[in-house]
């Protein structure tokens, strides 16, 4: 659910919240660079009420919402609002119809993932993953067919990643981790199932890499690196267009990244060997 969403939450708040909210939505870019006492005193409100709000959304403190928060409008620049992430279509459409419907999705997807990626940490995680000595990835369901899919691509350039729930071993491969190793998750939103791993994972200091649309979990939370997808998809939906589009998308983005390193690696030694 993004914050948006859960700013629309009536039976959430109080009234006087309700009114911070209805403030902060009609004066977005204000927000920007306001205190929150500067907030406090243009809502006739207190930090303490404004504090209650972003704790009942899931965040620490006012600096953090407002970050996610500016983030998550900026987003929304790039994105046709008349679309619908989970519902694309109806089945009593028109073949071209649906055709069409689908095309604005994968276009929509592409353009808001290229707004919010963050260049520096991309780059950090694909420096992590070429040095690292095992990379396992943690996914499931039609995130773990799209996670083969990025291995199939690795091995043309001698990366062999290990999907360590291919057979419900990842608790296995997570305590067997080491510092020189690295685990990367790659879940939608659902990450309470990967707990137990995570525990290993921490204790052998083993660094964690997460794709995810979810920023309240623990898994999140002790991520060295995260890549924190937008959250578009609902629970009920036709199929996992959106969500497994956007996981491909950037997992094709590192193993661009990660070509590129192995194009200029061979480059180099074939200078040397001259």
């Amino acid at each position: 659910m993004s914050i948006m969403e859960k700013l629309e939450r009536q039976d959430l708040f109080t009234k006087t919240e309700k009114d911070i909210i209805r403030y902060i939505k009609e004066h977005p870019s204000s927000l920007l660079n306001m205190s929150i006492g500067e907030l406090a005193q243009a809502t006739y409100s207190s930090n303490a009420s404004i504090i209650r709000i972003c704790k009942k959304i899931g965040y620490h403190g006012f600096k953090d919402f407002k970050m996610d928060y500016i983030r998550q409008m900026e987003s929304l620049k790039y994105v046709n609002q008349d679309i619908d992430f989970s519902f694309p279509f109806h089945s009593d459409e028109p073949t071209w119809q649906i055709i069409n419907s689908l095309s604005q999705v994968y276009k929509e997807s592409i353009d808001l993932i290229n707004s919010e990626l963050n260049i520096d940490e991309l780059e950090a995680i694909v420096d992590l993953l070429d040095s690292s000595q095992r990379v396992f990835i943690y996914a499931t369901g039609d995130s773990k067919i799209t996670a083969m899919g990025f291995t199939n691509k690795l091995v043309k350039i001698g990366k062999f990643f290990y999907i360590a729930t291919e057979n419900r071993e990842e608790l296995f491969f997570s305590q067997s981790a080491t510092s020189n190793d690295v685990a990367l998750f790659i879940t939608y939103s659902k990450q309470n199932s990967y707990k137990e791993c995570v525990q290993a994972l921490l204790r052998h200091h083993c660094p964690i890499i997460t794709m995810t649309s979810n920023h309240n979990d623990v898994l999140f939370k002790y991520s060295r690196y995260r890549i924190l997808i937008p959250q578009k998809e609902k629970t009920e939906k036709i199929a996992t267009f959106y969500s497994q589009l956007s996981f491909q998308y950037v997992l094709s983005i590192i193993y661009s990244l990660l070509y590129k390193k192995y194009q200029q690696s061979h480059m180099h030694d074939g200078i040397v060997r001259r």
